[in-house]
């Protein structure tokens, strides 16, 4: 079979394999219903849907954390509103958490209040860290330094001030994507529930994901097995093309930011690339220039710490 092949799915049958899966394990382990963190994505809403054929709605809920935005209410009630078109989700099962003050008290904590500014450059091209710094602007930071394989922290200890610099806001970044899995784990415990992750195998393989985060440190990882435009297969078979209109359109689904690629070319990438084909053969493959490649697969390369468990030494 041609790998392009594989690609595509039989959605029905995968949907029924997740949610048999996930009610299976629910049963052995006792567990009343399912929670998830819901971020403003295909995967979140796509979790949503699985969780209410696996438990039914009343039993699902669904946790939105606010405090990241200076203005806070507009973001809240466009966040309601999204919820209620595409999620059947009863009112008293959304649940709102404030995480502002623990997020202030993390930027004072990276930004000098234990000394930790010391020996850091700063410049007119890096602004000032606050705890509204995005993950995409930090990667945006780093690019050159990225493209350069030059940094890949934790893998390689940076040498410069800039890396440094670039090494410590991410690490600021993350303390926050962890912050949200202890709110969600608090009330999935208190509440005999299972929490759900978003993560795609396209994250998971190129390590678009914090180690431990939301996306990984979680009870299921229900799409960590299907490749983004797997995923968005089944998203159309779960009736939610309007959603899939409204996040994507006009453009398809891409990561330009990283790869100058559609979803398509970069798991077109990865599915050979986990066949061990070389560069060489993934380029005739796919007619996509070596550079964009080797790219892909340094990303590949460089991920494997993020996806592993804690190690283990072998005795």
């Amino acid at each position: 079979m041609n790998l392009d092949d594989k690609l595509r799915i039989e959605a029905p049958v995968i949907k029924s394999k997740i949610v048999a899966f996930i009610r299976s394990t629910l049963e052995k382990r006792e567990i009343d219903g399912l929670l998830v963190l819901y971020k403003y994505c295909l995967e979140s809403i796509t979790n949503v849907h699985l969780a209410i054929e696996a438990v039914g709605r009343n039993n699902v809920k669904l946790v939105v954390t606010k405090g990241r935005f200076v203005n806070k209410q507009p973001r809240e009630q466009m966040n309601l509103e999204t919820i209620n078109r595409y999620l059947d989700l009863p009112e008293e099962n959304i649940v709102f958490v404030n995480q502002e003050k623990i997020l202030k008290e993390i930027s004072e904590v990276f930004s000098g209040r234990y000394g930790l500014t010391e020996g850091i450059a700063m410049s007119e091209t890096i602004p000032a860290l606050n705890y509204n710094l995005s993950y995409f602007l930090l990667r945006g930071m780093a690019r050159k330094e990225i493209e350069q394989k030059t940094f890949a922290a934790p893998l390689k200890k940076p040498s410069t001030q800039r890396q440094k610099f670039i090494q410590r806001a991410i690490a600021h970044y993350k303390s926050q994507i962890r912050l949200r899995v202890l709110l969600a784990f608090l009330l999935a415990e208190t509440e005999n529930r299972s929490f759900l992750g978003s993560a795609n195998k396209t994250e998971w393989l190129l390590g678009l994901f914090t180690k431990f985060g939301t996306y990984h440190a979680t009870d299921f990882l229900p799409l960590a097995n299907l490749y983004r435009t797997q995923v968005i297969q089944l998203a159309n078979h779960l009736g939610l093309q309007e959603f899939l209109a409204s996040k994507i359109a006009p453009h398809s689904p891409n990561y330009n930011y990283f790869f100058n690629l559609s979803a398509l070319e970069v798991d077109r990438v990865l599915i050979r690339i986990e066949s061990s084909f070389s560069v060489k053969q993934i380029a005739e493959d796919t007619g996509l220039s070596t550079e964009a490649i080797k790219k892909i697969n340094y990303h590949y390369q460089s991920a494997e710490y993020a996806r592993t468990v804690p190690l283990i030494p072998k005795l």
